[in-house]
């Protein structure tokens, strides 16, 4: 039975009953599209609540600008998402879930793990980002040329309403380009990073590296958020950052605990040697010895490895399969594989 038949991948949301676990892990079911469940997590509705409470006072940007904000930003970022999910697709994965988030939101995808695929697949949502931008950027020229004195409205049915709504779409689309691109995991920026020394330095160095230049940029983003901590996207600056720099520290933890005798077979192997062990006889001894070694750091490893499922089902039981990131999924999807290779090999034998 794999993980996604076990009782506990059902989402059962918030059954602590603590408000602020919901607004970190909850979110609220939409509709589903293209096969794909589209979800709306808690913390972009505090975004839109935020910026709509903000919008009265002093200095804020109106009820109307407000809620033009709000539904531009659920369109860009649900856009966003689908691009990752029709990367993944074209290159051989699958895509299953989206939770819409204030900045960029979660798509979760199965791409092969392969720096290619992974790349393709972290590069769709921000070539979506670009391609919208083209378009509003186009349209909004388009207009200024035709009719250069338009009176630009509110109203939608009206020329100067049409450059109004575009110029919303652009601003919003380009602000969350640029914000996805930078090199801070678990954003786009970070694991495209990722994907690019991946080709090079494999997959456990690439990753550690990518970590590490993560908490690194989280600390300036929070740095960047607290000075502007009396407006609403300062505190989500700082909110994102330190979800951001936990993300990092969490993966580069594990990576460290795991060693880099676990991802193995991840990718393209560049450092592995270019001579066969049956070309060097004389080191049948030493070769010996490193295999009794190799038992020992496995046993140590599925020791490990149990205690970390057991981890993550826990999570996954007291607020739902949607609150697992990426790396917990895989962790999860990993170990159900391997302990489907054990009962066919018992099989066998049998």
């Amino acid at each position: 039975m794999g993980w996604q038949d076990r009782p506990y991948y059902r989402d059962q949301g918030n059954s602590s009953g603590n408000p602020l676990t919901w607004i970190l892990y909850g979110s609220l079911p939409l509709f589903t599209v293209f096969n794909i469940r589209v979800r709306m997590s808690a913390s972009l509705l505090l975004v839109i609540a935020l910026a709509l409470l903000e919008s009265e006072f002093p200095g804020g940007m109106g009820v109307v600008n407000a809620m033009t904000f709000g539904v531009v930003l659920f369109g860009v970022v649900l856009l966003h998402e689908f691009g990752h999910c029709y990367a993944a697709r074209r290159v051989g994965g699958e895509a299953t879930d989206v939770n819409l988030g204030p900045l960029g939101g979660l798509a979760f995808v199965d791409a092969p793990n392969r720096p290619w695929p992974q790349l393709i697949t972290a590069v769709g949502g921000p070539a979506v980002n670009v391609i919208i931008c083209a378009v509003c950027y186009g349209a909004m020229r388009a207009i200024v040329a035709m009719i250069p004195h338009a009176h630009f409205t509110l109203n939608p049915l009206i020329v100067g309403g049409v450059y109004f709504y575009l110029a919303w779409i652009f601003d919003i689309s380009l602000a969350l380009l640029i914000f996805n691109l930078l090199p801070i995991y678990p954003l786009d920026g970070g694991r495209i990073l990722q994907c690019l020394l991946w080709f090079k330095l494999r997959f456990y160095r690439a990753t550690l590296i990518t970590c590490m230049v993560g908490m690194f940029g989280s600390v300036l983003m929070a740095m960047y958020g607290i000075a502007f901590w009396t407006s609403w996207y300062g505190i989500v600056l700082v909110f994102i950052a330190a979800s951001c720099f936990w993300t990092c520290f969490q993966t580069r933890a594990a990576m460290k605990a795991a060693g880099p005798w676990e991802f193995e077979d991840e990718g393209i192997d560049y450092g592995a040697s270019i001579w066969h062990p049956d070309d060097h006889p004389k080191k049948h001894k030493k070769l010996s010895r490193r295999a009794v070694r190799r038992l020992r750091k496995q046993a140590q490893r599925e020791e490990e490895e149990q205690t970390q499922i057991d981890a993550i089902l826990s999570k996954v039981s007291a607020h739902g399969m949607h609150s697992l990131t990426w790396w917990e999924r895989r962790a999860l999807r990993k170990a159900t594989e391997r302990q489907r290779k054990r009962e066919i090999e018992v099989s066998d034998r049998g």
